[in-house]
């Protein structure tokens, strides 16, 4: 029974592919939005926020607080 949970706990936490269970890279720099004329610009990031069981992400900069659908949001996360 040990080496069943061992080998369970082994494959949850070192996930498959590029995949991950826990998925420890949240922390963005910079967003690209695309804007309702079609328009992209990009924003320095202070915070971020998704919703559950919504696809809206709403992003905060130093002068703005932007609310939008996921599909207009680019996050960016430099190495």
């Amino acid at each position: 029974m040990r080496t069943v949970l061992a080998i369970a706990l082994a494959l949850t936490l070192s996930g498959c592919g590029n995949m991950s269970l826990f998925d420890l890279h949240w922390t963005f720099k910079k967003a690209l939005v695309r804007m309702p004329d079609g328009t992209c610009r990009e924003y320095e990031i202070e915070a971020w926020h998704d919703f559950e069981n919504s696809d809206m992400i709403q992003i905060e900069t130093k002068h703005e607080v932007i609310c939008t659908h996921s599909v207009n949001v680019l996050l960016i996360k430099s190495k």
